[in-house]
C-alpha cells in the first residue's frame, strides 16, 4: 500500500511540475497550447491574464477582398467593415492593394471556368515562378520589370506563358489580392494568344482542406464571417469551394504538367511513383477526386491515392532538392528513369527554399523556390526565363543572367 502511494504521490508530483512548467514557458514565451479553434493555454499580454479553454478571436484587418458568390461581392474597407453587395457579373470589379502604394486594377468575371489541358508545346518565351505566398509587391514588380505585364497590372507578353509552379496562398498580407491579378492576367493573356499557367500547390490543397494554419488572422475572420460558421476548417474549406468564385477557379488547375520536354509541379516527383504506372493525366485526376481529403496525416484504403496526395506526393515530396525525414534526395539514376517513364527531360519544381535558382543533376532540375524580396523591384526576387529553348535566371529588377 505505502508503494502505491508512493508512485501517487510521484505521478502527482510530475503532473504538477508539468502544469506549471507549462505555465511558466505559456507567460514567460511567446508560446501557446492550441487546437485551431480554441487556445488550450495561453497569454493574454493586453490584458495581463492567462487563456483557458478559450475561444479563438480574429480581426479584420484593413483592405481585403473582393470574395465573390454568386452575384454576391464582399469586401474589407480599410475601417475594417465587411461590405456585401449585388454585383453584376459582367461589370468592371475593382481590387484594391493593402501595400503603401495604393495599388488598384480592376477586372471581370469569366464566362466560363473549365479544366486545364495536361500537355503544352514549349513556346517561344516562358517564365516560370513559385512560392509567391500572397506577396502582392515582390510579384507584381516582378511582372512588370520582366516584361509580362504593365505599370496598369494589364498582360504585355504576347504570346508568351508565364507559369506559377503553387503556393500564391498563405503567409502574406495580399492573398486575394495577388489571386484576382493572377485571374485578370489569365483572361488577358489568352486573348493575345499566350498563356497562364497555374500548378497547385500544397498551400492551396491545405486550404481546400479547411487548414488555416498558414493563413494571417484576417483571412480566418472573414472566412468565419463570410460562411457564418465559426469553425475555421469549415470557413477556410467553404472559401476555398466550388461555391466561390476563386475556389471553383483554383480547383480548374493542375497539380503536374508537361510543357515541351519540361515537367512542372510544385513539389517534385519521387522515383517510387513508377510502381504505380500513372500517367501525367492519372496524377492531375487522381489529385482532384481526393484534395478535399487529408491523406498526408488519414490515409485511407486506396494506396495509390495515398500515394499521389500523400508524404512522396507531388505536392509535398522533398526528394528533388534534399534528404527529408521519410525518404532520401533521389539518386541521379531514379531520376533518369523518372524522366524516361514520363518521356521527359527536365523538372521544374519549387516547395523546397533554395538560396538561388538552382540547377542539378546535370541540369534535370531547376528548383525555383526562393526567399523572394517583400518590397518592389527587389533583386531577390528569382525566377525563370526559357526563351527559345535557353535557360536565364531574372530577378524583380528585370536582369536576365543565363543558367
Amino acid at each position: 500500500m505505502k508503494t502505491v502511494r508512493k508512485i501517487l504521490k510521484w505521478l502527482f508530483g510530475i503532473i504538477i511540475l508539468s502544469i506549471l512548467t507549462a505555465v511558466i514557458l505559456v507567460r514567460f514565451t511567446d508560446g501557446s497550447i492550441n487546437t485551431p479553434d480554441k487556445t488550450i493555454l495561453g497569454f493574454d499580454e493586453e490584458k495581463g491574464r492567462f487563456l483557458i479553454w478559450e475561444k479563438k478571436t480574429f480581426n479584420l484587418n484593413g483592405i481585403d477582398g473582393p470574395y465573390i458568390i454568386d452575384n454576391q461581392l464582399y469586401e474589407v474597407t480599410k475601417e475594417n467593415k465587411l461590405l456585401n453587395k449585388n454585383i453584376n457579373r459582367k461589370e468592371k470589379l475593382v481590387v484594391r492593394v493593402n501595400n503603401s502604394d495604393n495599388d488598384l486594377f480592376t477586372f471581370q468575371l469569366k464566362d466560363s471556368i473549365t479544366s486545364e489541358p495536361d500537355f503544352y508545346e514549349l513556346p517561344e518565351k516562358l517564365i516560370v515562378i513559385s512560392d509567391i505566398e500572397g506577396n502582392f509587391d515582390g510579384f507584381s514588380s516582378f511582372l512588370i520589370n520582366n516584361g509580362v505585364i504593365d505599370k496598369n497590372f494589364n498582360w504585355t507578353f504576347g504570346n508568351g506563358h508565364l507559369l506559377l509552379n503553387g503556393d500564391f496562398v498563405d503567409r502574406g498580407e495580399n492573398v486575394t489580392q495577388v489571386l484576382w491579378l493572377i485571374y485578370k492576367i489569365e483572361n488577358q493573356a489568352q486573348k493575345q494568344g499566350g498563356k497562364l499557367h497555374y500548378i497547385l500547390g500544397n498551400h492551396e490543397i491545405m486550404n481546400f482542406q479547411g487548414n488555416a494554419n498558414y493563413n494571417k488572422k484576417k483571412y480566418k475572420r472573414v472566412a468565419q464571417l463570410i460562411s457564418n460558421n465559426d469553425s475555421l476548417r469549415v470557413a477556410t474549406k467553404f472559401m476555398y469551394s466550388n461555391k466561390t468564385e476563386l475556389g471553383k477557379w483554383l480547383r480548374s488547375k493542375n497539380v503536374i504538367e508537361k510543357i515541351g520536354n519540361y515537367i512542372f509541379v510544385h513539389a517534385g516527383i519521387s522515383p517510387e511513383i513508377l510502381k504505380y504506372n500513372v500517367s501525367l493525366s492519372d496524377i492531375n485526376q487522381i489529385a482532384r477526386n481526393n484534395w478535399d481529403k487529408n491523406l498526408y496525416d488519414e490515409e485511407e484504403n486506396n494506396k495509390v491515392e495515398n500515394f499521389i496526395t500523400g508524404k512522396k506526393g507531388v505536392y509535398w515530396y522533398r526528394g528533388l532538392a534534399q534528404d527529408y525525414k521519410y525518404y532520401d534526395k533521389i539518386k541521379e539514376n531514379e531520376l533518369n528513369e523518372v524522366l524516361k517513364f514520363y518521356q521527359a527531360d527536365k523538372i521544374i519544381f519549387g516547395h523546397t527554399v533554395v538560396e538561388n535558382i538552382t540547377k542539378e543533376f546535370n541540369g534535370k532540375t531547376i528548383n525555383t523556390d526562393v526567399k523572394h524580396g517583400q518590397e518592389k523591384n527587389s533583386a531577390k526576387t528569382k525566377g525563370l526565363l526559357i526563351q527559345n529553348g535557353i535557360e536565364y535566371k531574372i530577378n524583380g529588377k528585370g536582369t536576365k543572367t543565363k543558367i
